[in-house]
């Protein structure tokens, strides 16, 4: 692989790792954009008659926040030379693991803002967002360089019969 493609497969690694970031940026932004307007409680679960459990807001945001801070520093940590046999694999699970936590997040906050206050959040189409973030991992994975092992060096002959 010559000097310029390495450099191309370079930069792609790195842009497929930089958009595991964006999943804690979304997240945080949110946050802070909806603290003032956030409950002290959100929507843990839904059952048949509305919500049946709730969490401290807190509570959630540290979670949610803390999947995708995971999420990024696991794809920062993949971009290491020894590591490039499974950098693809593993910025597509990192990236399912940062959807699925900012769905979560979006889909319990944004369900309660978009609710008004004090009043019991309802779910709408909120899941659709989260089932679309699922998929996020896809985004890094298609981004990153396809890693293909050397070919071992041949003695001897061009021809590799008999080898």
């Amino acid at each position: 692989m010559g000097a310029r493609s390495s450099g191309r497969a370079r930069a792609r690694d790195v842009l497929a790792a930089v958009t595991l970031w964006i999943p804690l940026a979304a997240v945080a932004t949110t946050w802070l954009v909806w603290r003032d307007n956030l409950p002290s409680d959100l929507p843990r679960q839904w059952g048949s008659h509305g919500v049946s459990s709730t969490w401290p807001t807190w509570m959630a945001i540290a979670l949610f926040a803390l999947v995708c801070l995971g999420s990024g520093l696991i794809a920062t940590f993949a971009l290491r030379e020894g590591a490039a046999p499974t950098r693809r694999k593993t910025f597509l699970w990192s990236g399912f693991a940062a959807g699925l936590a900012t769905g979560g997040w979006l889909l319990i906050a944004g369900s309660t803002i978009t609710s008004g206050p004090g009043t019991e959040p309802q779910v709408g189409a909120w899941p659709l967002l989260l089932m679309a973030l699922l998929g996020y991992g896809l985004i890094p994975f298609m981004l990153a360089h396809r890693w293909v092992a050397a070919e071992p060096a041949c003695w001897g002959s061009s021809s590799h019969a008999g080898v």
